[in-house]
């Protein structure tokens, strides 16, 4: 699910050190017009403030965001802003990135911004705070996901195919099938909890890590993860 011009409705106040958004490239300027305003953390020629825009942000953009984090701010304000808009993000780029989330610096704070909270693991999210209003729409997505988790096996080929057939003909895309994957991940914890999925949740990475190859085969993929929950 995509949230087209989505407002900032809360201030941000930096008592947190990660923020989840869910939206589009223009939240990354609300952001910057928030912490200029309120806590006089400029943006332009500031040293510390890193706002970067990714088309799938993969693990190689951790290892630099993990590269940036670790040297102290030299800014006035002893701050270290991080601004990272993406459409996608790998399973591995995830778990990197949960490492800084878990214990970030304290002088560090995290701004995530992408299209659907559902393409997040829920480790990372359980790290980050939501900001805006969004929560409802987002927990409500899930309920397709916990649809598909009842039916049959042949009836969950059949979703399956319905949604290959859409992407072979343009009305979706992969980034869909990637949406897909993560909200039937999200709808498992919930359903099932951790300890009793583990099986389906291993069966789940191993699709969603080649899903985002050059050239997959999102039809075999996404059959196998059916069979398998």
């Amino acid at each position: 699910m995509k949230i087209e011009n989505y407002k900032l409705k809360i201030s941000v106040d930096l008592s947190h050190h990660a923020y989840l958004l869910v939206g589009g490239d223009s939240l990354a300027n609300e952001i910057i017009s928030e912490l200029e305003s309120r806590h006089k953390i400029p943006a332009k020629a500031n040293p510390d403030f890193f706002n970067r825009k990714y088309d799938t942000f993969t693990i190689d953009n951790a290892r630099e965001i993990k590269s940036f984090h670790e040297t102290r701010p030299i800014s006035e304000s002893g701050k270290k802003i991080f601004i990272l808009t993406m459409n996608g993000i790998t399973v591995e780029a995830q778990n990197a990135l949960l490492k800084l989330l878990e214990e970030p610096s304290e002088y560090a704070h995290f701004f995530l911004i992408i299209p659907s909270a559902h393409l997040l693991l829920p480790t990372v999210k359980s790290r980050m705070q939501m900001v805006g209003d969004n929560q409802t729409a987002e927990k409500s997505d899930l309920s397709e996901a916990k649809k598909f988790l009842k039916l049959s096996p042949a009836k969950k080929l059949e979703a399956v195919k319905s949604l290959v057939d859409d992407i072979s003909k343009e009305k979706k895309t992969k980034q869909d099938a990637i949406e897909f994957l993560n909200s039937i991940e999200q709808a498992v914890y919930e359903e099932k909890g951790v300890k009793s999925s583990r099986k389906i949740l291993e069966a789940m990475q191993l699709a969603r890590r080649y899903i985002n190859d050059r050239a997959p085969s999102v039809k075999m993929l996404l059959e196998y993860m059916a069979l398998n929950i």
